[in-house]
């Protein structure tokens, strides 16, 4: 898809520019079919080429590498699966044409479903809580036994009966002791309905957030600068020092992990004099649309400093680079948790310095998506679960243990998948274990740089997987929970 996008945004911004399909080839050394063969798609631009082409138009290379498009494109696949949105067998228009061809119609339909999505989680969230809060349910029915005693009292002083002083007045106080009780309990529902407590917390900050991650390439050279440069100060350092493991006794059960109090130490330490630089990455950001999404994208940030800080980017990267990316290893070298080392290791993006390229994806047991960072050519769900062959499901099966396979897209794109499923944070006597499940991917070319591909055949072991049910041609899969949209 990628390529398909390169080649029409070359034509867009040819157009843009005024420039004629001659004059373009003559500026990059190529010919005029040529370059109309690039622009159907027909041949591919890369490399030194896409670079000349690049300096013709006037642009960076990385302005037609196709990736901040092809992110698009995935979403408007996304959409396009929600069921509410789409129920039809039939696939909508090529959502890479769409973006190549009108990008700012494709942004403003990825806005419209951010909306929509932002009001039916509050409706979902408002049904739910309509339905099942507590003070809701003992209000109506504290009304219902007051409406209850105004209409008996009531009928007994209607029906003209002869009641005598006592009896009248006695029921005349119920009705006025059942009435204000009823003013009472209706002025506290509209108190309820008011106050903030009421109000519910929408998926669309979060969605900012990932885009603001994602055109970063989840990379920020000046906080790993920054880091650097913080690792000496006496309160961080103080912060670093390895912590105590926790007795194991019934007293500290609700305490944290030695490596997760580590690393809040390290943040708490770090948030004062990261401020400035945090503030000026999030500022006015153009994905960072509402107050909300800065705060969350300000508390992201303050832990990719944290990361840097203890996992130092070119010496984590040597390490990684010498264990294979071992996640075990890296953990213990530098003292951190099995999902930080994770974590960091998706980061390893510095231009000219890069390590494999890993995408990174986070669930709960429920199949609820706490994190993600996709890849090019293997977009991860937000608005649902993901291919259920993916290891981050299976590991919940075997805590503990990396769970690894070789997968196939229906595209052809290849990809090694490594998950495990850890515990996060200690347990409350009585209460189950709070599993999250932490998994990486990265594209089959770099799996001989990964020691979890390490002995699985390839030829006998390569799982044909999706992303989603419904965007996945693969009718016969027994994994299947719904019908493919595409046909």
């Amino acid at each position: 898809m990628a390529q398909a996008l390169t080649g029409l945004k070359i034509r867009a911004l040819r157009t843009e520019k005024g420039l004629t399909q001659i004059e373009l080839a003559r500026r990059a050394g190529i010919s005029a079919s040529y370059l109309n063969l690039i622009e159907c798609n027909k041949r591919p631009a890369a490399g030194a080429l896409l670079d000349r082409i690049g300096q013709g138009l006037g642009v960076d290379r990385a302005a037609l590498d196709g990736e901040a498009e092809q992110r698009l494109a995935e979403t408007l696949e996304e959409i396009a699966s929600d069921p509410a949105i789409d129920g039809r067998a039939k696939r909508p228009a090529d959502a890479g044409a769409v973006v190549g061809r009108h990008p700012d119609w494709a942004e403003l339909v990825v806005r419209l479903y951010r909306a929509y999505n932002d009001r039916h989680q509050a409706v979902l969230a408002l049904a739910d809580r309509l339905n099942r809060d507590p003070f809701l349910s003992e209000s109506v029915h504290r009304m219902l036994t007051d409406i209850t005693s105004v209409r008996s009292a009531a009928e007994i002083l209607e029906s003209g009966g002869a009641l005598s002083t006592r009896d009248n007045a006695r029921f005349l106080s119920i009705v006025g002791s059942a009435s204000r009780n009823l003013s009472a309990t209706a002025q506290s529902l509209v108190g309820f309905f008011e106050s903030a407590n009421i109000r519910v917390r929408s998926a669309t900050p979060m969605e900012h957030v990932d885009a603001f991650i994602f055109e970063s390439d989840n990379y920020f050279d000046r906080l790993e600068t920054l880091a650097a440069g913080l690792r000496d100060h006496g309160a961080v350092a103080r912060a670093m020092a390895p912590a105590a493991p926790a007795p194991a006794d019934g007293a500290t059960a609700s305490l944290p992990a030695p490596e997760t109090a580590r690393f809040r130490a390290v943040r708490e330490a770090v948030a004062p004099m990261a401020a400035d630089a945090v503030d000026g990455l999030v500022g006015d950001h153009g994905a960072l649309g509402t107050e909300e999404a800065r705060d969350l994208a300000t508390a992201a940030l303050h832990s990719y400093t944290a990361a840097a800080v203890l996992m130092p980017y070119e010496a984590f990267l040597e390490r990684a680079e010498d264990c294979r990316y071992d996640l075990d290893i890296l953990s213990r070298a530098f003292g951190v948790s099995y999902e930080q080392a994770a974590h960091r290791a998706a980061t390893l993006r510095r231009p000219g310095r890069e390590g494999v390229r890993f995408g990174y994806m986070r669930s709960d047991p429920s199949g609820y998506v706490t994190k993600r960072l996709p890849l090019p050519e293997l977009p991860m769900p937000r608005y649902g679960t993901g291919c259920p062959l993916w290891p981050v499901y299976g590991a919940f099966q075997s805590p503990g243990t990396t769970v690894r396979c070789f997968g196939e897209l229906p595209s052809t794109d290849r990809f090694l998948f490594f998950a495990r499923a850890v515990e996060k944070g200690s347990r409350a006597v009585g209460m189950p274990r709070r599993l999250l499940s932490v998994m990486l991917v990265c594209p089959g070319s770099q799996a001989h740089r990964v020691v979890y591909g390490d002995g699985i055949d390839r030829s006998t072991a390569m799982l044909p997987v999706g992303t989603v049910c419904r965007l996945c041609p693969r009718e016969d899969c027994g994994h299947r929970q719904e019908a493919p949209l595409l046909a």
